[in-house]
Parts: C-alpha cells; structure tokens; sequence
C-alpha cells in the first residue's frame, strides 16, 4: 500500500551559532579518550544507523516505500547525536533521513552544518539541500546548491544525474516564475474544521458540492486509513463521521472517488501486495460490499492507484503502473462500457494519451462534470516541484496541453488529489504544504475571485418545457479567473403523486437529436434524491419511469454557449388512474405544423411502451392524447392545430400496434394554459402535448 503517512521526528538537535562553526569531529576513539562507555554506545547506535541507511537508499533504488526505514536509522542516529554533534557525515545522514521521512525543511540546518564542517561532505548533501530550501522558498539559494551538486560529481556520475539535476533547476525556475507573477483572486484555507493531526487527503464531492468523502489515519491506532463523510450547510461543512461498514475495516481503507451523484464510491483494495480499483452503490443511506472492476481490463497483476467517474458513468478513467504503453512511472488510462442485448462489460483499457501521461508519475485524475475537462496531478510537465496539479479540455480527437493551475494551488510540495465543484467556484486540493498545515497531507478549499463586481443574481435561462426553477446563486459580474462551465446541473427527488413517499425510479437521458440513450441513473430508494449533468451542447430528454407509474419527462435543450446553472425539482410519478395524466415535453413539431419531428421519436416510443404495459394489467384502458397551444394567432388557427398534433401522435400510436379504440385526440387550442402567456417561457410551457387517462 503506498501510504502517505507523516512521520513525527522528535528530539530534532538544537543548533547554536557556536555549533556551525565547529570543526568535524570523527567516531575516533583517540578523540574520547575519557569517555569511553558513552563512545562505545554511541558507535552501537551509529553502525545500527548505517545499516538502515543503507537498506532505505537500496529501497529507493528498487522503487519501494524508504521512509519507514529512514525513520528507523535516524532514531539510532539521534543517539550518536547527543554524543558527538559535530561529525560531517552523521548530520549529512541526520538531514537525509529528516528529509525522506519527516517534516522536509527540518532537515536544513543539519545539511548545512554537514557542509560547514567539512565541504568535501557526500555531495548529495547539496542537493538534498537545494530540494529542501525550494521548499522554503529560497530559490537563489537552492539553485546555488544545485549546481555546487553539480559541479562535485564525475562524469559519469554526471550522466546518470543529469537528468534529475535539470529536472530541479527547471522546477526551481518554475516555481520562481509562478509564485513571483502578480498574484490571482484564488484563495486556499485549510478545512480545518474537516482535517486533523494526521493525514487527511482525497477529498471527493457531489457535483453540488453537498457531500464530501475523504480519507483520514486519526484512527486510534494512528496508522490505517478510514473513509470519512461531511455535508455542507451553505458554506460550512458539518464534522467528519466514519463512512462505517462495509467500506471501513479493520485495515486499510481507502476512497478514490464518488459519482456526481454521489450514489457511487470507488476505493482501493490491497490483494498481494498490489492495489485494485473497486466499486460500491449507495443502497438507500447503505453503501454495498465493494466490488472488483473488471479483471485484465481494468485491474490487473499491476497496481491501480487512483479513479475518476466521467459525468455519464460510461466510462472510467485510472491510474496504472501497467508498463503497456505505459510512458513511465504511474500514468493515466480509462476503459469503457460495453453495452449488447446480452450483457454490460468494461472493455479494454486505453492510454489516455500522450499530451497527459509524462516518463514522470502521474498521482490522480478528476473528470469534471462538464465532461470536458480534465484535472490530474503530476510530477512532470512543468511542475513546480513534487506533484502539482494541471488542467486539460477535450479538443477535437485529442487532450489540450496541460496547464499548471499555478501558484497558489500549487506549491513546490505536493498536490496530489483534487476536485472542481460542478460551478467553477470552489476546488478542494490535498497538499503537505507546510505553513498552513495542521498535520501531513490536508485538505485545502480553494476558492475563485475575479475582479471586485457588484453582485447579480444569475439568469433564470435553458430550461425548457419545465415548471422547475433554477437556483438562483449570487455571482460576480464580469470577467472571473476560472472560466465559466457550461454546464447544467439537474438535482432533486422522484416522489409519489399521492402519498409523497420517495420513489427508486430510473432517469434516462436522452440524446433528442440521434434519438439515442446517452446515460442511465437511478434516484435513490430511501430519499429519492437523484442528480444529473447535463454538459452543453445537446438537445436533452429526460424521462423517469417507474414500475406501477406513469413515466414523467423534461426537455434541456442547451446551446454550446449556455451558462452554468443549478435546477432543483422535484418530480412526482402518478399512478395508472382514471384522471391522471402527463406532459410529453419531448414530442416536437415545427413551428405553426402537426408533423413530428425526428426528436420525438424515443418519446413516443416511451409511449408505446408505456400504453402496451398498462394494458397487460388493466385491457380497458382508453387514453387521451390532446394538443394545447399558446395564445399567438386566432383561436381557429390555434384550435384546427392542436387537433392535428395531437391527431398526429395517435396516428403514430396506431402505426405501431396501439388499437384505435383504445385512444382519441383532442386539441384544446390555447383555452388551458398552465403558464401566462405574456412571456416566451410560460408561451413555450402552454405549446404542449399530453396524456390522459379516460378509463381503465
């Protein structure tokens, strides 16, 4: 398991300023002639030292976690301390373990009294310091030791560093350059009301950003992971309470991500020593035992380290040390669903692509709602240290080249996990920043300003054929740092008509103009809550259907341009019952006509199904289909073409098997609106076809 645990170092050497100017001091026995039981047990402490040492530079070597055995070698080290504080190579050691394993910039002081008493020192003391004073900031000064590194080793040994060494500088200048740049309106504060003393990192949120889940080791015994959930009021988050079984154990349990509905988790699972990818549903308010993703598709012999939902559940993209085109290190893939008559599958993994993956690590990936961008942390492109995190739009057939969100997002240590709220507005990133920290890797808000504006309260716009209001959220006028997502979130509850209770229903979304299914989710059978992303672009049907219900549909049709917006509805299924009746919002005819058009074709199929299952339980059914009007035009207009349009779905009903004398037509003209005509919105509610139930 590649944890990410902050190792506490205690007893760290006080330094004085007589201290620095000390000479070097060798574990001699001619140099404590007088105090040989105390220079027996400090050489003891120095050998044991050494091995471990030497075991944690192998590990680094051989690719495997170090820090555990760093720690362990410095704890032997502190006691060869306290005997001769003045030995070169032991505080070299001392400020190499501190920084492999704790808290980085503690291990300064100790590099720089190793080179002040002996400049001839192990030369990866100056690097180790040049990585540890980036850290501070201290770019001029880390640089300078940089290339003292460079200049101290062999050829040879050169050639081997040179690819490291220029990987610093590069980083050193580009944190410079993004720190020192005119600072944006972005601010980050640490949760603390969410974090702690230990780690706490990965956070993952609704696309409304009301619930969040996270990971956290404030378990008692300070080292395992447990899955943690909070809920926004506002803006303040609620105190983090364990997630519970099944996805909290006795061991490691680790959450990677949830579904913008929040319906769905994915957590990572141990199996011989190799990390694999799992899934879990939200079953009322109780999360199932999690499952394995597919096999050889998804996971495989190699470990699989982080997830992202993509907004439709269609695909998921990971992240894989699978060396199959595989640019090095961990790097990013995503398989698909693969949908027949007969059975649902994941198919075969691809490389996301090599605008994204570098020869460096990638950490994490989180697809935003909007379908479009992509965020994921990495230690390569132009990363200002550490893994930092980038952002990508979808262009045609390939990724945009990466974009480092820069400073203050990004620091010189690591960013490794993030996640965009649905509007743009707040991001959450885990970093092991040190000036803000409260312990290890944190969870930080990220908060989006742009210039100061007066406050506006956003456009009611988009929603067609819906009796539903958007949110309305105050913003900032004008031009903002973060770009606009067009994008529409739709959220609310199925419930009863009658009895008001939660209803599990399943929401198809519908591409109108291929006439083809696009997505399928599910409300919730304990709350009936239900969310949906609706990404701009498409001419959207929505239909919600139930078993014993009568389905109910929306119509979105959202221009590329459309601006961001929050729906919140609720929608009440009606049961088969004389009197009762529904809106077909995605039957269409073209202006002043009665002959359908091509997007209402999945509708009225809908219908059909609809109309031959209700007969099986109650064969006397009659049915009205009747057309309404708005109030342009005269009423003798208005009434002869609501008749034909309602004439024409029942046409279209008998063409597919529906018998005649089970249905009539009837248009009413604009005699029974459901909106005032005196805007183009409540005129666009009242042109509308419906269904109604005469007998059963």
């Amino acid at each position: 398991m590649k944890k990410i645990i902050p190792y506490i170092i205690s007893g760290l050497f006080l330094f004085s300023s007589v201290n620095l100017f000390a000479q070097n001091i060798e574990f001699k026995a001619s140099n404590f002639k007088d105090q040989k039981v105390g220079f027996k047990t400090a050489v003891e402490s120095l050998k044991a030292g050494n091995e471990q040492f030497e075991a944690a530079l192998e590990a680094i070597e051989n690719k495997t976690d170090p820090k555990e055995t760093f720690s362990n070698a410095l704890i032997n080290f502190e006691e060869a301390q306290s005997f001769n504080p003045n030995n070169a190579d032991l505080n070299y050691k001392m400020g190499k373990c501190i920084f492999e394993s704790g808290d980085k910039t503690e291990a300064i002081p100790y590099l720089n009294k190793a080179i002040k008493l002996n400049a001839e020192i192990n030369s990866d003391a100056y690097f180790t310091l040049g990585k540890a004073l980036t850290l501070e900031h201290k770019f001029e000064d880390a640089r300078k030791n940089i290339k003292l590194y460079k200049t101290k080793l062999k050829e040879k040994d050169y050639l081997k560093k040179k690819s490291e060494i220029n990987k610093q500088l590069l980083e050193i200048e580009a944190a410079t350059r993004m720190i020192y740049s005119p600072r944006k309106r972005i601010w980050v504060d640490n949760l603390k009301k969410i974090n702690s003393e230990y780690a706490d990192y990965c956070a993952a949120i609704t696309a409304d950003e009301y619930m969040m889940i996270f990971n956290s080791e404030r378990r008692d015994d300070g080292n395992s992971s447990d899955i943690y959930v909070s809920y926004r009021d506002k803006s303040t988050w609620s105190a983090p309470i364990g997630l519970g079984d099944p996805l909290n154990t006795d061991g490691e349990d680790v959450c990677l991500a949830l579904s913008p509905d929040g319906q769905q988790i994915f957590v990572l699972k141990e199996e011989n020593d190799k990390e694999n990818i799992y899934l879990s549903f939200l079953e009322g308010d109780t999360w199932s035992e999690p499952e394995k993703l597919a096999e050889n598709k998804i996971n495989t012999e190699f470990n699989e380290s982080h997830a992202s939902f993509s907004y439709d559940g269609i695909k998921v993209y990971f992240v894989t040390d699978n060396p199959f085109a595989n640019k090095g290190g961990d790097d990013i893939f995503f398989s698909g669903r693969i949908v027949t008559s007969h059975y649902e599958a994941w198919g075969k993994a691809h490389t996301i692509g090599s605008e994204i993956n570098t020869i460096y690590d990638e950490g994490a990936i989180f697809m935003h709602p909007d379908g479009q961008t992509l965020y994921f942390s990495s230690k390569g492109h132009n990363s200002m240290g550490g893994y930092d995190i980038f952002k990508s739009t979808r262009l045609s057939g390939r990724w945009s080249d990466p974009e480092n969100m820069g400073y203050p997002i990004n620091t010189p240590y690591d960013e490794k996990y993030f996640v965009m709220s649905a509007n743009g507005k707040h991001a959450y990133v885990t970093s092991n920043r040190k000036k803000e920290g409260m312990g290890g890797f944190d969870i930080y808000k990220v908060t989006f300003l742009g210039p100061e504006k007066a406050p506006v309260i956003d456009n009611e716009d988009h929603l067609l054929a819906s009796f539903a209001k958007p949110i309305q959220e105050v913003s900032f006028a004008g031009a903002v740092e973060v770009e606009s997502n067009h994008l529409t979130i739709l959220k609310g509850r199925v419930l009863d008509a009658f009895t008001k209770n939660p209803v599990k229903a399943d929401i198809e979304i519908v591409n109108n103009v291929r006439n083809e299914v696009i997505a399928t989710f599910q409300s919730n059978s304990k709350t009936g809550k239900f969310l949906v992303s609706l990404p701009a672009g498409i001419n959207y049907g929505i239909a919600v259907k139930a078993p014993e219900y009568l389905f109910h549909s929306e119509n979105f049709n959202l221009p590329e341009t459309s601006d961001y917006q929050l729906v919140d509805i609720d929608i009440y299924l009606k049961n088969v019952c004389i009197g009762c009746k529904i809106v077909l919002r995605n039957i269409f005819f073209a202006t002043g006509k009665y002959t359908l058009r091509p997007e209402s074709t999945t509708e009225l199929i809908r219908l059909v199904d609809l109309i031959k299952d209700i007969e099986k339980v109650k064969p006397g059914i009659k049915i009205e289909i009747s057309g309404h009007t708005d109030n342009v035009g005269s009423e003798a207009m208005n009434q002869k073409l609501s008749e034909n349009r309602a004439k024409a779905v029942v046409n279209y009903l008998t063409g597919k098997g529906i018998s005649s004398q089970k249905l009539v037509y009837k248009g009413y003209g604009s005699t029974d609106p459901v909106a005032s005509n005196s805007t183009a919105k409540g005129r666009q509610q009242n042109r509308r076809t419906e269904f109604k139930i005469l007998e059963n």
